[in-house]
C-alpha cells in the first residue's frame, strides 16, 4: 500500500519541482526582457530630446554661432532638461560650445586634442566609467558632414537607478552591456577583482551575437549559473543571472510546499505504521508461541488419552472374560439347578454381571473403542429403568424423581450413550448438591423456543433439573466445554459434559443449559422425535429345553484363549444340545478344520494371541470353508472395520442370544443338518 503512495508523492514532488524550475526560468527571461525594454524606452526618450534640440533654428549657422544664439540655445536646452539628471553638450570639431554641467553664461572652451572627431550617426555611446552614457545626435546644416554633435549625457547613477527600480529575487543578479560588450552597470554592485573581470569575459563570450536566449556557465569560484539575456535594437544587452541550486523559497511558496508537508506527514505515518507493525508482530509471535505450547500440551494430552484408551480396552477385555466365566457359570447353574433356593442368588449374580458389563462398555466408549449403535428408544419405558443406576450415582443425600408421561416419546439414539450422558449430568448435579438436594429427570415434547435454531421437525426434551445454586461456577456458558485455562483447571465433569453435547449433535439435536434463578439449573437434551418401530415376529419355541429354546443340533468349534472362559462356554453350549470342540488359538482352529470332520459353526474371540487374530481367522474360514457359519465374540462388541458383516456378540452373552447366533440356517430359514459345512480349497 505504501509503495504506490510514495511513488505518487515522489512523482508529484518531482513534477512540482520541475514546474517551479520552469516558472523560475520564465521569470528570469522576463526580467532580462523587461530590463532591456526599460533601457530601450529610456534611450528612446533621450534620443527624441536630442533630435529635437539638434533641429533647433538657433543652430542654423553651425558650426559658427554668435554669442546671442549660443546663449539663447543654452537657455532652451536647460528648459528642456529641467529637473532631469542628464546633461547636454554642444560640440564642434575643436570647440565645446555648450555644457549644461557648467554654470549659465560660461564661455565656450577648447576641446582636448584627440577628441575632435564628430559622429555622423545618432545613437547611444558609452563614455568613460565616470562619465556614464551619452546619446549623440549629429547636427547637419551646410556641407556633406555634420557641423556639430549634440550629446545628451546620462550619469552612471541614473543608469544604476533604472536597474534598481526593478525587483530582484535573492541570489539573482542583473548586468547591462553596451554594444561593444562592456559591462556598464550591474546589480548587485560589482566587486573589484580579477574574478569579476573573468566573469564578464565569460559572459561576453557566451552571447555569441544572439538577440535573446539563455546559457549556462560556472563562475571562477565554481558556482553554476543560468544566464538569461535580451538585446535592445541599439545593441545594449540586459542579462539576469540565476544560481542553479534548488530554489527552495520558490518551491516552498508554490505547490511544492504542501507536497513536502504531505511527504513529511507520510514519512511520519510510515514510521508509526512500522512501530505498530512491530508491536503487532511481537503480539502475533507471542500468540503463535502460546498456541504452539497449547498444541504440545494438547498432543501430550491426546497421547495420554490414547494410551489410556488402549489400557481400558485391554482391561475391559480381561474383565469381560471374567464376567463371561461368571455369567456362563450362572446360566449353567440356572439351567441345571433343582433347588429353588438357588434361583435368587443366581439371578442376583446375573444382574451384577449385566451391571458390570455396562461399566466395561462405558470404559470402552471413553477409550474410543466402540462405535455408536443407535436404535429406536421409547423414553416412557427406558427412563424409569434407569432409576436405580442414577440413584447410585447421585448418592443417598440427593432425592431422585423420574417423571415420564404415558405417551409415545421415541428417539433414535444409542441407549448406552444416552445412559452415559445421564450419568455425566447426574455427576455434575451431585457436585452442585454437595449438601444434599433434589434432582428431577423427565421427558416431554420440546417447545418451539428450544428447537428454534434446529431444522424443522418434532423434537423431544430429556431434562435433568437440580435444586442447587444457579451460578457460573456450575459451568456457565462454557458448561459443555472440556477445555480449561492455565488459571482455571479443567473441571472434573468437563469431559462428561462434552460427551453430552457430542451425543446430541450426532443425533441431530443440541444440549441446552437453562438458568432458573433461585431454583437451580437445568440441562435439556433436545433430540429429534421418531415413530415407534413395528416389533419383529416372535420366533416359535419348542419345549425341548428347560428355557423354552429348541435344542442346538450343530457341531461348534470354539476358539478361545482363556481356559476358564473356554471351559465354561463349552459346557454352556453343550447344555444347549450342540457338540463342541475347543481351540486355544487361530492356528489350532485352522488345523482342526483342515483335519475334519466338518463343523457347522465357528465361534471365535475377536482378540486372539499369535500372528492371526479372531477377525483374520474369520476371513480365512469364510474364504476356505464358505459353508461354516462364523460368529465373533468380544469385549469390543461391534468394533469391526467397515464392510465386515460377521455377527459380533458382546461379552458376556445371554444364552438365548448366543443360541440364536450359533444356530445355522438354510436359505429358507430352516435349520440345516449337522456337518453341512464342507471345506474348500485354500
Amino acid at each position: 500500500m505504501l509503495l504506490p503512495v510514495l511513488g505518487a508523492v515522489a512523482w508529484a514532488t518531482l513534477a512540482s519541482w520541475r514546474s517551479g524550475q520552469a516558472a523560475l526560468e520564465r521569470q528570469a527571461s522576463e526580467d532580462a526582457r523587461a530590463l532591456s525594454r526599460a533601457i530601450d524606452r529610456e534611450f528612446t526618450r533621450y534620443g527624441a530630446i536630442a533630435r529635437a534640440l539638434a533641429a533647433s533654428p538657433l543652430l542654423d549657422r553651425a558650426p559658427r554661432l554668435s554669442e546671442p544664439e549660443r546663449a539663447a540655445f543654452d537657455q532652451g536646452v536647460r528648459r528642456a532638461i529641467g529637473g532631469s539628471p542628464v546633461s547636454v553638450e554642444l560640440l564642434s570639431a575643436s570647440v565645446r560650445w555648450l555644457d549644461t554641467r557648467l554654470p549659465v553664461g560660461a564661455p565656450p572652451s577648447r576641446r582636448a586634442p584627440g577628441t575632435t572627431a564628430l559622429v555622423s550617426s545618432s545613437g547611444v555611446r558609452a563614455l568613460d566609467v565616470d562619465d556614464g552614457l551619452a546619446w549623440v545626435e549629429p547636427v547637419f546644416r551646410q556641407g556633406p558632414g555634420p557641423a556639430m554633435n549634440l550629446r545628451l549625457v546620462m550619469p552612471p547613477a541614473e543608469l544604476q537607478r533604472l536597474m534598481d527600480q526593478r525587483p530582484l529575487r535573492e541570489g539573482w543578479g542583473t548586468l547591462l552591456l553596451d554594444p561593444r560588450g562592456r559591462v556598464v552597470a550591474r546589480r548587485p554592485a560589482p566587486v573589484a577583482g580579477e574574478a569579476e573581470r573573468s566573469l564578464d569575459g565569460l559572459i561576453r563570450e557566451s552571447l555569441a551575437g544572439r538577440g535573446e536566449g539563455r546559457f549556462a556557465l560556472r563562475t571562477p569560484g565554481g558556482v553554476p549559473l543560468r544566464v538569461h539575456f535580451s538585446r535592445t535594437p541599439q545593441g545594449w544587452t540586459a542579462l539576469t543571472t540565476v544560481p542553479r541550486a534548488p530554489p527552495q523559497p520558490a518551491f516552498a511558496s508554490g505547490p511544492g510546499g504542501p507536497l513536502l508537508a504531505a511527504l513529511a506527514l507520510l514519512a511520519r505515518a510510515v514510521a508509526g505504521a512500522g512501530w505498530v507493525a512491530r508491536a503487532e508482530l511481537r503480539r502475533q509471535l507471542a500468540e503463535a508461541v502460546e498456541r504452539a505450547r497449547q498444541a504440545e500440551r494438547g498432543d501430550a494430552g491426546r497421547e495420554r488419552v490414547e494410551a489410556l484408551g488402549r489400557l481400558t480396552g485391554r482391561v475391559a477385555h480381561e474383565f469381560n472374560n471374567l464376567l463371561g466365566v461368571i455369567s456362563n457359570s450362572a446360566y449353567l447353574i440356572q439351567r441345571q439347578a433343582t433347588q429353588p433356593a438357588l434361583a435368587m442368588p443366581v439371578a442376583a449374580t446375573l444382574r451384577a454381571v449385566e451391571a458390570a458389563s455396562r461399566l466395561t462398555q462405558q470404559l470402552l466408549r471413553f477409550g474410543a473403542r466402540r462405535r455408536a449403535r443407535p436404535r429406536t428408544l421409547s423414553l416412557s419405558e427406558w427412563l424409569p429403568e434407569r432409576r436405580d443406576l442414577l440413584g447410585v450415582v447421585l448418592g443417598r443425600r440427593v432425592e431422585l424423581r423420574i417423571e415420564v408421561p404415558d405417551e409415545e416419546l421415541n428417539v433414535w439414539v444409542d441407549p448406552d450413550e444416552l445412559e452415559l450422558a445421564l450419568i455425566n449430568l447426574a455427576l455434575n448435579a451431585r457436585d452442585t448438591l454437595s449438601e444434599g438436594g433434589r434432582v428431577w429427570v423427565g421427558a416431554e415434547r420440546a417447545s418451539a423456543a428450544l428447537s428454534a435454531d434446529l431444522p424443522d421437525g418434532r423434537y423431544l426434551g430429556i431434562a435433568l433439573r437440580d435444586s442447587g445454586p444457579a451460578t457460573e461456577a456450575a459451568g456457565g456458558s462454557h458448561a459443555f466445554e472440556p477445555v480449561g485455562t492455565a488459571q482455571e483447571p479443567i473441571p472434573e465433569a468437563g469431559l462428561g459434559l462434552c460427551q453430552v453435547r457430542g451425543l446430541c449433535a450426532q443425533a441431530g439435536g443440541k444440549a441446552v443449559r437453562r438458568r432458573r434463578p433461585g431454583q437451580g439449573s437445568e440441562v435439556v437434551l433436545v433430540l429429534p422425535a421418531v415413530a415407534a418401530e413395528v416389533p419383529d415376529e416372535v420366533p416359535l419355541k419348542t419345549a425341548a429345553g428347560g428355557d423354552g429354546l429348541a435344542p442346538l443340533r450343530a457341531r461348534v468349534l470354539l476358539a478361545e484363549d482363556n481356559d476358564a472362559l473356554g471351559d465354561v462356554t463349552v459346557a454352556l453350549i453343550e447344555s444347549m444340545g450342540a457338540r463342541v470342540e475347543r481351540a486355544a488359538h487361530a492356528a489350532q482352529a485352522l488345523e482342526r478344520l483342515e483335519r475334519g470332520p466338518a463343523v457347522d459353526v465357528l465361534l471365535t474371540d475377536l482378540t486372539m494371541p499369535g500372528a492371526l487374530d479372531g477377525l483374520g481367522l474369520a476371513r480365512t474360514v469364510r474364504r476356505r470353508w464358505p459353508g461354516v457359519r462364523v460368529v465373533l465374540i468380544s469385549a469390543q462388541g461391534d468394533a469391526l472395520a467397515e464392510g465386515e458383516n460377521f455377527p459380533v456378540l458382546r461379552k458376556p452373552c445371554a444364552p438365548a442370544v448366543l443360541m440364536a447366533a450359533l444356530r445355522p440356517a438354510s436359505a429358507e430359514g430352516r435349520p440345516v443338518a449337522p456337518g453341512a459345512g464342507t471345506p474348500c480349497a485354500p
